[in-house]
């Protein structure tokens, strides 16, 4: 009987060891040339205290070493600057572990840091820095730097991410044991920005789901995840080569969405009428006005020399130049021959000198009356003046709309006045109905010249570029693998080495090779959805799903299939 209690005491015990928050080491530097720290208040190092510590690699004479000095007498060490220049020399491998100083952080590299630091030397001959803490501690750095709260506000999105994030440093633990940490602080694992990153939002996310992970038969699954999808995500295998049967391809959408009608009491068929309406801009003086310049008055003659000192003194009073006319048309005001309506140039002047002041954004929500846009990061709210012209750009055009509807996620250009949009152009959004449509990245468009895919190419050993054939797609129409041919040869390349080549933002493209009347290459464009690897939880899916209604619970089940959601201690 006494046998029994004590192993079921035992197992007790090891089940409650089993279910402490674990610690973890995280890579921020693995070759630092020379390594900074300070604090607020004074921290310790080797028994001495100090608020700065400067840590830099030297040569020095073993002090063993007898004789002629020689390139074998010298070795690496540490040599540390503290406060009031005192100096200490320890061991290059030697551990410097520096605990924090009460509940302020420690900065290094401009990021502030909970937890310990700690600083050695590596074979490098340089510095490794390890930052130390409870994981529930590091999420606080990471959430926010994965998934911005600002601009994709959505406390159910940030807890899928939270317990994407958590699940992802479990499962790889100890990745990187051989250099004495266990995860690095990049997108190569996930971003790691420290205490200076935290934000009360995801903050919130993280205490909430405090200790729960994705597992799948019970361990904790390769929580991978990326920001813009495209649309959908891609099997595992057709990217990384490894079959996992709960990162298979899903289409990025929760529910579909429901047309948000606009409606505009005004309409001008060219939007610079709508420009110049909008400005209540008709002549020169007005538009002096709008710009903020003195004086008032129109041009005396419409002859194009007159017409251009009229520009320059009354528009560009400051300029010095020695023809008036030749300043006017290199600027664009003026047509370099022949005339053009004075309307025209009255929109030419406001447009060369940024008077309209447009902004841009991308619409989350619209109520009829307000709009809610994130802003270079940043959510806000505008109220859309009911006689607002309103154009959906498609291409360099700008179609004048009486009405029509909006889904979220389109690109908006307006301009605003206390908060009233005044005018506003749109592109529609092609990325309907996908959850990830709040990204500016979910469709793309760059361009790549001919030298440039010559350099791309080089590492295949192929000769000049010559053409690029699509062997195979997966299920989100991401490429598979590709054959790459060149005037000496060709190669077969599968898609994450191809985008790494190219620079591309995802592997999700279509493409055209531009050819001369030779049939030489001149360059490619490429039209792409996504940005990353596509594979797993897409973030801003994960966002829109919220936005939508989803749980977290729901969207983590949505990308990583057949899961289960247990709470690790």
């Amino acid at each position: 009987m006494r046998k029994f209690i004590i192993a079921a005491l035992l197992l007790v015990i090891s089940r409650a060891q089993a279910q402490n928050e674990p610690t973890v080491r995280i890579g921020l530097n693995q070759s630092a040339a020379t390594v900074s720290l300070r604090a607020a208040n004074a921290f310790t190092i080797q028994q001495n205290r100090t608020r700065t510590a400067k840590f830099t690699m030297v040569l020095a004479l073993d002090p063993n070493y007898a004789g002629a000095v020689a390139k074998a007498s010298l070795q690496y060490r540490t040599l540390v600057e503290l406060d009031g220049g005192r100096l200490m020399v320890l061991p290059k491998s030697g551990k410097v572990r520096i605990d924090p100083p009460g509940d302020t952080p420690i900065e290094f590299d401009n990021r502030t840091y909970r937890g310990v630091i700690e600083v050695f030397g590596n074979a490098r001959n340089t510095f490794t820095v390890v930052n130390e803490l409870p994981v529930e501690q590091y999420l606080l750095g990471v959430v926010p730097a994965e998934l911005n709260p600002t601009a994709f506000g959505q406390i159910e999105a940030l807890k899928a991410q939270a317990v994407a994030a958590r699940t992802y440093v479990v499962r790889n633990m100890g990745q990187y044991k051989n250099e004495s940490f266990d995860i690095c602080a990049s997108d190569s694992c996930q971003v790691y920005m420290g205490q200076g990153a935290e934000q009360s939002l995801s903050t919130q996310a993280v205490t909430e789901t405090s200790g729960v992970i994705a597992t799948y038969k019970d361990r904790p699954i390769n929580a991978l995840y990326s920001s813009t999808c495209g649309g959908r995500t891609e099997d595992a295998e057709n990217i990384f080569g490894d079959k996992v049967p709960y990162l298979v391809s899903t289409i990025c959408e929760y529910k579909h969405p429901e047309p948000l009608a606009f409606s505009t009491t005004r309409s001008f068929p060219d939007w610079k009428d709508g420009v110049l309406a909008v400005a209540g801009v008709s002549n020169f003086t007005q538009a002096r006005r709008f710009m903020g310049l003195p004086g008032q008055g129109e041009p005396a003659s419409t002859d194009p020399a007159a017409l251009a000192t009229f520009i320059r003194q009354a528009f560009y009073p400051s300029v010095i130049t020695a023809s008036d006319l030749s300043f006017a048309t290199e600027q664009g005001i003026l047509p370099a021959s022949g005339t053009i309506p004075m309307k025209e140039i009255l929109f030419r002047l406001i447009d060369k000198k940024s008077a309209f002041e447009w902004q841009q954004g991308v619409l989350t929500s619209w109520d009829g009356k307000v709009m809610k846009l994130v802003i270079n990061g940043q959510p806000r709210e505008f109220r859309l003046n009911p006689d607002a012209p309103i154009y959906q750009r498609v291409g360099d055009d700008r179609l004048a709309m009486r009405q029509g509807s909006w889904i979220g996620g389109e690109l908006v250009d307006f301009r605003a006045a206390a908060d009233e949009i005044q005018m506003l152009v749109y592109r529609i959004n092609f990325a309907n109905p996908a959850a990830d449509r709040y990204s500016r990245l979910a469709l793309w468009q760059t361009h790549r010249t001919r030298q440039e895919l010559d350099a791309a190419f080089k590492p295949l050993n192929i000769g000049g570029f010559e053409n690029l054939r699509v062997i195979g797609r997966g299920p989100s129409e991401r490429l598979l693998n590709t054959e790459i041919v060149g005037s000496s040869g060709r190669n077969s390349v599968r898609a994450l080495r191809l985008r790494t080549l190219l620079g591309l933002r995802d592997s999700l493209f279509s493409f055209d090779i531009e050819r001369n009347a030779q049939g030489e290459v001149l360059g490619m464009t490429f039209y792409g959805r996504g940005w990353g690897h596509g594979v797993g939880m897409c973030q801003v899916g994960a966002y829109g799903m919220a936005l939508d209604g989803a749980t977290y619970e729901q969207i983590l089940k949505k990308y990583y299939k057949g899961i289960d959601l247990k709470k690790m201690y």
